[in-house]
C-alpha cells in the first residue's frame, strides 16, 4: 500500500489504514469518510477471529478481579487503544501495578491485526529490556476475549500534562537539561542493544514524570528493531512535528531519527513553542546569559537538521556535550542542578517581562517592517482566517487555540475575546452590518454571535463531519454558506436556524467558498482540484449520478454552473470586485494562482517566485492588485494581468495562513503560524 493512502491522525501524525477509525499510535478517533467504515463483512470477520472485536473495553469496575490475582483499583486512562487501569497484584504482596487493555472495538480485520501486532511489539520489546528509566513487564495475557499487559505503575504526570501546568510552558534551562541527559540515557541503551531499537515516537506525552523527577519513557507501540541493509520501514508511522523527515518517506528510520524527535523535544522545553504546529521550522532559542550555555541552541538545531547526516552520529554524543553544559552551568549557580522546577533569572533589563511574555520573545524575532502598523500578540496557536469588520473598526482573528479575537485596528489592541468553542476555530466571517460574526470549527459547528458582546446566538450542527474549513455570510446578510471534510457546501439562514440548501458536487474535502458580489453566485473549490461556479437559486439537493454528475458540470450551457479543473488541491478563493473573475490559490504540484476569466473559460497564471504552496489570496477593493500568502512566508501584490509583483511583505516568520484586505483599500492583515496578526499599510 503507498504511503500517499494512509490516513495521518490529527493529534499525532501517525499513519494509519485508510480503514482504520482510531489511530494505531495514539487512539484517537480518525477524521474518515463514510468509506472507512467497517463493513458488514470485516465486523463478521473479527468477530470470528478476534473475539474482543465484539467485546468493550474500560469497563472494568473497582475489585473486578482478573485472572483470580489482579484487583482493579481505578481506571486511570482510556482512549481509541482501550483502557489503563490500576491494580494490585495479590502474588507480590499486593504491589500496585498498571494493567493496559487492547480495544479491538469497531475496527475491521486489517486494524484489528494491526492493533494486535503493536500490543505484542510493545510486551516482547519491553519483556527484554532493563533499565530504570523504562517501565518493566510482569504479565500479558487473555482474559474473556480481551488482552491486557501488566507492567509498572508510574505515579506522576506526562511531560505533556506538565507543560500545560506551566505558565509560558516552557522549562528552565536546568530542568531541560535533566530531563534531556535522562532521555540521552535511556535512548543510548536502546541504540546498543542487538539488534538496535528505535523508539521512533519520542514526543512529551510518552514521556512520564515521577514527583521526585524520575523520568520513564512509555509507549513503545511502534518502536523497531533496526535491520542493516534495509532500504524502508514497513510502515511509515510518527508523530507531526516531532518524527524526523525520514518517516515520511518511508526511508528505514536510524539513531538519528530519534536525535531528531529528542532534539524537537527539547527546542519546546526551552522555548513553549509546539513543533505540532510548525513541523521542521524551529523558532530562535532564548537562553540567560551565561557562558556554559554557548552551544546549547546550536546542539539543538543540528539535532533537528532536515538531513539526517547533519545531526550527530550518535546520542552518546550528545549526552556527552550535554553534560559539558550542565556542569559549567551548575558549577556557579548556588542551586544544584535536578533540585525541581525553580524560575529560571531573567536576564538583566528583563525582570518585569517575566516568563508570561518569555514565550513571545522565544517564539519568532519578529521585526516591524517599514509599512506595519502593529504587530498583534494574543493567539497561543497558528492564526488559521482573518475578516474586516464592515466598517474597518475592528478585525476578527481566529486560532487553533479554539478562540476568536476582535482587535481594534486604530490601536492594535484586543476589543473582545470570543472563547466558546471546543475545538480549533478553522474560519469566520462578519455579517454585512457588522453586528454578528460567524465562526466554523474542528467539530463541524458554526457559532453565530454578537460582535458587541460576546454572546452566543445560534450554533448550526447541520453538517455531518467534523473540520469545517470556510463560512461566508451572503452580502444581502440572510444567507450563510459553510463548507469542509464532508464535501457539501451548506447554505443556511442564520435567523430562521433552518438549512436551505446543500451543495453536493464536490468529491473531497471543500477548503473554500465565496460569494459573488451580488449575491447571485456561489465558488467553492478544495481537495478534489475542482473550482465550482454555481448559483444556488433552482439547484436540488439531491446528489446525482456520478456520470450526471460530469455531465452537468461539463457540457451544460446553462449559466447556473461552471467548473474548472486544476492540477492540484485549491488552498484558497476570491472573487473580483466586478464579479467577472475568480483567483484560486494551489498547493502540491501546482503550486500557483490562477485567474479565472468566467465569460471565456480562460486563465491568466502568476508566476510568484519562489514557488510554494500558496494558502491565502484577497483582492483588493478596487480590484487593482491581488494580495497573495503561503509557505514562502511572504505576502506578495500582484496586479491581476500577471505582469509582475508591485510589492513584498516579509513580516512572517512562519508559513502565512490568512490575508484581508480592509473594505477601505487602505490596509491589510495578514497571519498564520507564527501566531501574531499583523496590520500594515496597502502601498499606493
Amino acid at each position: 500500500m503507498s504511503f500517499s493512502s494512509h490516513i495521518f491522525c490529527d493529534r499525532c501524525g501517525a499513519a494509519n489504514r485508510p480503514q482504520a477509525r482510531f489511530c494505531r499510535a495514539c487512539g484517537d478517533p480518525l477524521h474518515t469518510d463514510v468509506s472507512s467504515t467497517p463493513s458488514a463483512l470485516d465486523q463478521a470477520q473479527n468477530a470470528a477471529i478476534y473475539p474482543a472485536a465484539t467485546t468493550l473495553t474500560g469497563l472494568l469496575e473497582p475489585q473486578h478481579e482478573l485472572k483470580q490475582r489482579y484487583t482493579i483499583l481505578a481506571k486511570v486512562g482510556s482512549g481509541g487503544f482501550g483502557a489503563v487501569y490500576k491494580a494490585m497484584d495479590a502474588q507480590f504482596g499486593n504491589r500496585v501495578v498498571a494493567i493496559k487493555e487492547m480495544s479491538q472495538s469497531n475496527l475491521n480485520a486489517k486494524d484489528v491485526q494491526a492493533a494486535f501486532e503493536a500490543f505484542q511489539r510493545e510486551s516482547l520489546l519491553l519483556a527484554n529490556l532493563n533499565h530504570p528509566n523504562l517501565p518493566r513487564i510482569y504479565d500479558q495475557f487473555t482474559d474473556t476475549g480481551r488482552s491486557y499487559l501488566v507492567m509498572d505503575f508510574i505515579d506522576g504526570e506526562t511531560l505533556e500534562a506538565r507543560l500545560q501546568h506551566i505558565h509560558g510552558k516552557r522549562l528552565p534551562v536546568e530542568k531541560v537539561l535533566e530531563i534531556s541527559l535522562q532521555l540521552c540515557d535511556v535512548l543510548d541503551y536502546l541504540h546498543t542493544r542487538q539488534p538496535p531499537i528505535i523508539f521512533r515516537d519520542l514526543k512529551p506525552a510518552n514521556v512520564m514524570l515521577t514527583p521526585a523527577g524520575h523520568l520513564y519513557l512509555i509507549d513503545f507501540g511502534i518502536a523497531r528493531h533496526f535491520k542493516p541493509g534495509k532500504a524502508k520501514d514497513t510502515t511509515a508511522l510518527g508523530s507531526t512535528g516531532y518524527a524526523a523527515p525520514e518517516q515520511y518517506g518511508r526511508s528505514q528510520t536510524t539513531v538519528r531519527s530519534d536525535i531528531y524527535s529528542l532534539g524537537a523535544t527539547m527546542h519546546q522545553l526551552l522555548t513553549g513553542d509546539d513543533p505540532t504546529e510548525t513541523p521542521f521550522h524551529f523558532g530562535p532559542i532564548e537562553l540567560p546569559p551565561h557562558t556554559a550555555l554557548d552551544g546549547l541552541d546550536d546542539l539543538v538545531f543540528s539535532m533537528v537538521s532536515i538531513s539526517a547526516s547533519q545531526r550527530p552520529e550518535s546520542v552518546a554524543l550528545v549526552k556527552q556535550k550535554l553534560q559539558q553544559i550542565a556542569t559549567l552551568y551548575t558549577s556557579e549557580r548556588t542551586m544544584p542542578l535536578l533540585k525541581g522546577m525553580l524560575p529560571v533569572k531573567e536576564p538583566p533589563g528583563k525582570q518585569a517581562t517575566g516568563i508570561h511574555n518569555s514565550r513571545k520573545i522565544a517564539q519568532y524575532h519578529l521585526t516591524k517592517q517599514p509599512n506595519t502598523l502593529f504587530l498583534c500578540f494574543g493567539h497561543s496557536s497558528r492564526v488559521t482566517s482573518l475578516s474586516w469588520s464592515p466598517d474597518n473598526k475592528l478585525l476578527a482573528s481566529a486560532s487553533f487555540d479554539k478562540s476568536v479575537i476582535l482587535w481594534d485596528t486604530a490601536t492594535g489592541q484586543q476589543a473582545r475575546t470570543y472563547q466558546k468553542h471546543t475545538s480549533r476555530v478553522l474560519a469566520l466571517c462578519w455579517s454585512p452590518d457588522g453586528r454578528f460574526v460567524a465562526s466554523a470549527d474542528d467539530e463541524g459547528t458554526v457559532h453565530v454571535w454578537e460582535a458587541a458582546s460576546g454572546e452566543l446566538v445560534y450554533i448550526y450542527k447541520g453538517h455531518t463531519y467534523r473540520s469545517l474549513h470556510a463560512v461566508v455570510w451572503s452580502p444581502d446578510g440572510a444567507r450563510i454558506a459553510s463548507a469542509g471534510v464532508d464535501q457539501q457546501v451548506h447554505i443556511w439562514d442564520p435567523m430562521e436556524q433552518k438549512t436551505l440548501f446543500k451543495y453536493q458536487r464536490h468529491t473531497d474535502t471543500v477548503e473554500a467558498v465565496a460569494w459573488s458580489p451580488d449575491g447571485t453566485r456561489l465558488a467553492s473549490a478544495g481537495k478534489d482540484q475542482q473550482l465550482h461556479v454555481w448559483q444556488p437559486e433552482g439547484q436540488k439537493t439531491q446528489s446525482r449520478s456520478w456520470f450526471g454528475l460530469i455531465s452537468s458540470l461539463w457540457h451544460s450551457s446553462s449559466p447556473q454552473q461552471q467548473a474548472f479543473e486544476h492540477a492540484g488541491p485549491i488552498q484558497a478563493l476570491a472573487w473580483s470586485p466586478d464579479g467577472k473573475q475568480v483567483v484560486t490559490a494551489t498547493g502540491s504540484n501546482e503550486r500557483r494562482v490562477s485567474i479565472w476569466h468566467l465569460a471565456s473559460r480562460t486563465r491568466t497564471r502568476l508566476e510568484i517566485i519562489p514557488q510554494s504552496t500558496k494558502n491565502a489570496v484577497a483582492w483588493s477593493p478596487d480590484g487593482a492588485l491581488l494580495a497573495v500568502g503561503g509557505n514562502d512566508r511572504l505576502v506578495q501584490l500582484w496586479k491581476p494581468s500577471g505582469d509582475h509583483c508591485t510589492f513584498t511583505y516579509p513580516g512572517h516568520q512562519g508559513n502565512i495562513h490568512a490575508v484581508a484586505w480592509s473594505p477601505d483599500g487602505t490596509r491589510i492583515a495578514s497571519a498564520g503560524v507564527d501566531r501574531s496578526v499583523q496590520i500594515w499599510k496597502a502601498p499606493r
